[in-house]
């Protein structure tokens, strides 16, 4: 029985996400926060992201080493710190009974849990969030100040949070008063716009996908559960949830008393902005970049459901709220199984010798390679044709000169590694 529990547990739940292999975009994080201080800004400023979560991660990982379930802690550490925020906001909503309920509706939404246990910036993005917008809804500028450059240079996206609310205190004329607090924590932001500006010229070269009107539509469902497209039929399921989740945004729109609009500019304006740029110029659209978004939808969806009048009705949607969320972590979790290169290389390192190498097969599966390999100094990507590495695969921030074009001379062994983590071993005799 106890097994069965723990096996459940550990693999039909949001723990699984902890536990399974890391995916290379964690293991780029993992080698970006392990130079020098001076080095990881530098190697920011040639990728796309400011460098602030690859900092944290740096000291962090002083005392967790190189172990992924500790390393992606750190991230569940930002994300219980938005769980805590969240409650706060919500005891200036409400009762302290539902207080609570918001906590658990933030901690459990498939969105926030997913990247809670994801070693990226993105959980520390979402806090960033909540806590800016639970100091501006309180005034307190100086915690709204502090929380919204952390934010910004945790995401570059962020800056679409100041935006919204600057908007929300422009059509306020009592609140216009406010527009420069609002808007100053952008001042901090200055000496890395040049730097974003050269990061957005670099980012032509892309791997992101077209916008159509499947995402426009199911846009608001798709980052309230993190779906992607995995399995394929849930997109007219999210479709379906976005048609719900605007009933309660409109709730929320209504509630002047609450501040309902605070929650619903920053979902509404750079959903706005982001989709059009991607359908009329090119794509920069991706599910987690957004992840604020994912955090007003809870705070607008919670309003929502608060505003309903009658006490029996509001249980009732509360309840299912609560119920649908917890039953799509459950269900969704077995698709979002990453490649698994850490048993791979459980069985490698059994055979390995220091003078042996790895070969990815392509620049795909090279870093959960030189992360697992227990010699990453030996880890390679076997490129016999030249071929350029694109900049967005982040092999080239980390490891410069990783490509080979032949094997090691005789004797040498090296391990074929293939982007499914399957490998062949080759002998030079």
């Amino acid at each position: 029985m106890f097994v069965d529990f723990l096996d459940f547990l550990i693999y039909r739940t949001p723990v699984f996400y902890l536990t399974q292999s890391v995916w290379r975009d964690e293991v780029f994080s993992y080698f970006m926060s392990r130079p020098d201080i001076l080095r990881i800004i530098v190697n920011t400023a040639n990728d796309f992201n400011p460098p602030l979560y690859y900092l944290l991660l740096h000291f962090w990982g002083k005392f967790s080493g190189n172990s992924d379930i500790w390393l992606r802690l750190l991230s569940f550490v930002f994300h219980l710190t938005g769980v805590y925020f969240a409650y706060l906001l919500s005891r200036h909503l409400t009762n302290k009974k539902q207080s609570y309920y918001l906590s658990l509706f933030y901690l459990f939404n498939p969105m926030l849990i997913y990247y809670a246990f994801e070693m990226r910036m993105y959980s520390l993005y979402a806090l960033t969030a909540t806590a800016a917008i639970y100091f501006f809804y309180t005034k307190n500028w100086k915690g709204y100040i502090i929380s919204s450059v952390l934010g910004l240079y945790s995401h570059s996206f962020f800056i679409l949070i100041i935006l919204s609310l600057s908007v929300y205190n422009f059509i306020n004329r009592k609140l216009r008063k406010d527009l420069i607090k609002t808007l100053s924590p952008i001042l901090f932001f200055l000496p890395w716009i040049p730097i974003l500006a050269v990061q957005f010229v670099k980012s032509k070269e892309s791997w992101l996908f077209p916008v159509d009107w499947q995402l426009i539509k199911s846009v608001l469902g798709n980052l309230f559960t993190a779906y992607e497209g995995t399995p394929g039929h849930l997109w007219k399921y999210t479709f379906y949830l976005s048609l719900a989740i605007v009933s309660f945004l409109i709730l929320c729109f209504r509630n002047n008393k609450l501040k309902g609009k605070m929650f619903i500019l920053p979902i509404v304006i750079p959903l706005a902005f982001i989709l059009t740029y991607s359908v009329i110029k090119r794509p920069i659209y991706v599910n987690r970049y957004l992840i604020f978004v994912s955090v007003f939808e809870v705070l607008a969806v919670f309003t929502g459901i608060i505003s309903i009048k009658n006490q029996t009705v509001r249980k009732a949607v509360a309840f299912l709220w609560m119920i649908f969320i917890i039953l799509f972590n459950l269900y969704i979790t077995p698709f979002r199984k990453k490649t698994d290169f850490k048993t791979t290389f459980k069985e490698i390192n059994k055979m390995a010798r220091e003078e042996d190498a790895v070969y990815a097969m392509t620049p795909i599966g090279f870093l959960e390679s030189a992360y697992y390999f227990k010699y990453p100094n030996k880890t390679f990507v076997y490129n016999p044709n030249k071929v350029h590495i694109p900049n967005y695969i982040g092999v080239n921030v980390v490891y410069p000169d990783i490509s080979r074009t032949d094997f090691p001379p005789p004797p040498s062994r090296v391990f074929l590694v293939n982007d499914d983590a399957t490998f062949e071993v080759v002998f030079q005799q």
